[in-house]
């Protein structure tokens, strides 16, 4: 992959504030159950390392300065775009502040918070500094940008914004920076993955939504990891594709197959059942840049995170399958290279 070292400017560290967030439960896409229950607590893992060496690797402006401490949770305000925006960021338990330590930014689905999100996907219980950005209400919920109902702002923007500030407020392994969403979420991973490769490493997305706006620039785009979980009976961004609440959509095949092919992949995935009524597609082979796609085709499964600890979005889950346990593996075996 062609990772970009970027030069960090004078970023002006403004100051934390304790996260205090009781946000209301939300709809996905517009026809979803709340979320419910609350994430577990961080598990004893180690929070990364020192000097991973790879191309954009080299101390950030927070080592050895960080106010966080191992396990706290902070919301953030910040300007982007002449907009006053918010993200919530989790330090993991074993977190130091001179140790180089993974990132990972998670993107909420349409109408939902960034608390949501933290539940939902519970990567505050993984050794990285745990993102959770928060959208902006355009009018007709809060979503990222891509979609047809997505506010007038720039969310890549927003994500570059965000970064240089975690980058300057902690110790961040650079070369392990990673992005993943849900639904209105997942489809901005993709914009994500098409135009900020030069700074996050992979990418995964659960039942996203695959709208035209969401691929502006992936016909530049460089081969990356990417990872999909969608299940068969979704019924809010259906697995065959079609017309949204955001316009026109690709289908999950369609949308896979895309991948395959920037990666230069062969198409003849590895083909395996992880649980019942899973299928598992892994393509690897003649991929370019030591790159892969797999894709967890989940026959009934619903607009849902597998596995999640709380019910976020409509119809069945899949409780055997842990979604976040599989991309933050997929991640760490993707660093930048």
């Amino acid at each position: 992959m062609k990772k970009i070292i970027r030069a960090l400017g004078a970023v002006a560290v403004l100051g934390f504030g304790l996260v205090a967030c009781s946000a209301p439960d939300a709809d996905v896409e517009g026809s979803g159950s709340g979320a419910s229950g609350s994430a577990s607590s961080s598990e004893d893992e180690s929070s990364g390392g020192k000097d991973s060496g790879g191309k954009n690797s080299g101390r950030t402006g927070g080592c050895g300065a960080s106010t966080m401490r191992a396990g706290e949770s902070w919301s953030v305000p910040i300007e982007s775009g002449g907009k006053h925006r918010m993200y919530q960021v989790t330090t993991p338990a074993e977190y130091q502040a001179d140790d180089q330590t993974p990132v990972v930014l998670a993107f909420h689905g349409m109408y939902e918070h960034s608390e949501t999100m933290k539940r939902l996907s519970g990567f505050s219980d993984k050794p990285a500094i745990a993102v959770y950005p928060q959208g902006l209400d355009g009018g007709q919920g809060t979503a990222w940008q891509g979609a047809g109902y997505s506010p007038k702002t720039d969310d890549v923007e927003f994500t570059e914004d965000i970064l240089d500030r975690v980058e300057s407020d902690l110790c961040v392994d650079k070369d392990r920076v990673f992005a993943a969403g849900f639904s209105n979420g997942g489809g901005f991973v993709n914009l994500l993955a098409c135009r900020m490769s030069d700074r996050i490493s992979a990418f995964a997305s659960v039942a996203g939504a695959y709208y035209e706006g969401t691929r502006d620039g992936c016909e530049k785009a460089s081969p990356e990891p990417f990872m999909e979980f969608h299940g068969t009976e979704d019924g809010v961004m259906t697995y065959r594709g079609g017309d949204g609440k955001g316009g026109k959509y690709l289908s999950v095949e369609d949308f896979v197959d895309e991948w395959v092919v920037r990666n230069g992949c062969a198409r003849d995935a590895e083909v395996d059942h992880p649980v019942d009524g899973v299928e598992h597609r892994l393509y690897e082979r003649k991929c370019r840049s030591d790159t892969e796609v797999q894709q967890y085709r989940i026959d009934g499964g619903g607009h849902t995170w597998p596995g999640a600890p709380v019910h976020v979005g409509q119809g069945r889950d899949t409780p055997d399958l842990h979604a976040t346990d599989l991309i933050w593996d997929f991640f760490t075996d993707h660093p930048a290279t």
